[in-house]
């Protein structure tokens, strides 16, 4: 597994290049933050901070392109091209990107994945890979990650510790939002990662 968060990481960093907009906040929602911990990772003394807030999210307007990366290696290039896809047909479409997304269905190879746009529209027609969804809003509670992505397995820790604790249960897959530019920030600790976890 961290094998797969270090390959990941790479595509933070491309994702930062293509990206122009990225909305961070959800009009007219009420939110409560739930817990704060920072950790220190024992190999590089990097702090991680992971930040629990209960919220509401509305509906989104996804287009995705579903990809399996068959072997660790290969999880890099597929990410890579399918944001590749996805930006040029929104570039294409005059659409307006407003998060960048991934949903991962597997802890081991074979790695399915969606890989993930929210658009401010849905297009009037698709082509090639592309496909569309809704992804319903409602409660969701997310984990604000602070620090290397190839840490993010804590923030995924935090949530499971929350939905036991809590005698809740997941409504859906968890998905993962791509909040920052790495290449702006002065520290590994400053990159931001939010994981949903949407609510039964």
């Amino acid at each position: 597994m961290k094998r797969l968060l270090l390959l990941l990481a790479g595509v933070v960093v491309f994702i930062a290049l293509i990206s122009n907009t990225v909305s961070q906040k959800q009009e007219g929602a009420s939110s409560i933050i739930i817990s704060k911990k920072i950790c220190m990772t024992p190999d590089t003394l990097i702090p991680v901070k992971v930040e629990l807030e209960k919220t509401m999210f509305k509906d989104m307007t996804v287009l995705f392109i579903h990809d399996t990366a068959k072997t660790n290696e290969a999880i890099k290039d597929v990410l890579g091209k399918g944001y590749g896809e996805l930006m040029q047909f929104i570039q294409s479409n005059q659409l307006q990107p407003l998060k960048f997304m991934a949903w991962y269905y597997a802890m081991q190879a074979p790695w399915p994945t969606d890989i993930a746009i929210e658009t401010n529209k849905a297009p009037g027609q698709l082509s090639g890979r592309i496909q569309t969804r809704i992804q319903r809003g409602g409660e969701v509670i997310i984990a604000h990650m602070w620090g290397p992505y190839d840490q993010v397995g804590q923030a995924y820790v935090q949530i499971e510790n929350w939905l036991k604790a809590n005698s809740r249960k997941a409504k859906s897959s968890p998905f993962e939002v791509y909040i920052n530019d790495p290449s702006s920030v002065t520290s590994p600790s400053e990159i931001q990662t939010d994981i949903y976890q949407p609510l039964e």
